[in-house]
């Protein structure tokens, strides 16, 4: 852009000389010559504004692509920033869990995934590493001949429950999922009642899962 105006400047001074050099010639040429002059020196003019007002276009767009890189920059650091929570494992027995003579915290032991590890493997209990809003959900399988009671607790409050009686029917499964606003270093743990049953096998057919929907 910067060659392109500097030639047609040169051009210019060059049109400009050209018609100094005719003042030598008889007045009716001088006159005709520059009517001829008037329009290469007005092409001239016009296309320097044109570039001067592309070149402003071009800085104006320069500007926001640095706006747009910096912003860019800006979601990727608080992404990076922001905490990552996400927790699903299965209880990984091949068969019954239970009758329990009293109640129990269920130890998931198969573990798909523990992103921010604040499942503790050992315990069943998810501990929450942040304040946030996070989403809970557990689902079993359970022969009907074998009543099934599970509770979501908080610490040590019951917040849900999925169950079913003892029956004839079929095999049974169940479920259910909830939100909750965690403070930092809540518990969350899934709890077999006394004298009830869950199964589970290679199918991973009884899954407690959680995952941090935003961190507050």
């Amino acid at each position: 852009m910067r060659l392109t105006t500097a030639a047609l400047l040169l051009l210019c001074e060059n049109l400009i000389f050209a018609s100094g050099t005719t003042a030598d010639l008889e007045t009716s040429e001088l006159s005709t010559k520059d009517k001829q002059l008037t329009c290469p020196l007005k092409v001239c003019t016009d296309v320097l504004k044109e570039l001067g007002a592309a070149e402003q276009q071009i800085k104006a767009l320069e500007i926001r692509l640095a706006n747009s890189e910096a912003q860019i920059a800006e979601i990727k650091k608080e992404n990076q920033d922001k905490p990552k929570v996400a927790f699903s494992a299965s209880l990984g027995s091949n068969g019954f869990v239970g009758p329990l003579n009293e109640d129990q915290t269920l130890v998931y032991k198969n573990v798909f995934i523990n992103v921010g590890d604040a499942y503790n493997q050992d315990t069943g209990i998810f501990a929450a590493p942040v304040r946030g809003v996070y989403y809970f959900s557990f689902f079993y399988h359970c022969a009907t001949d074998h009543p099934t009671q599970l509770v979501l607790y908080r610490n040590g409050k019951p917040e849900a429950f999925t169950q079913h009686n003892q029956s004839s029917d079929s095999p049974e499964n169940g479920g259910n999922g909830l939100t909750l606003l965690l403070e930092k270093g809540d518990q969350v743990y899934i709890v077999l009642l006394k004298g009830r049953w869950v199964w589970d096998s290679p199918s991973n057919l009884s899954v407690f899962s959680v995952f941090l929907i935003n961190a507050m």
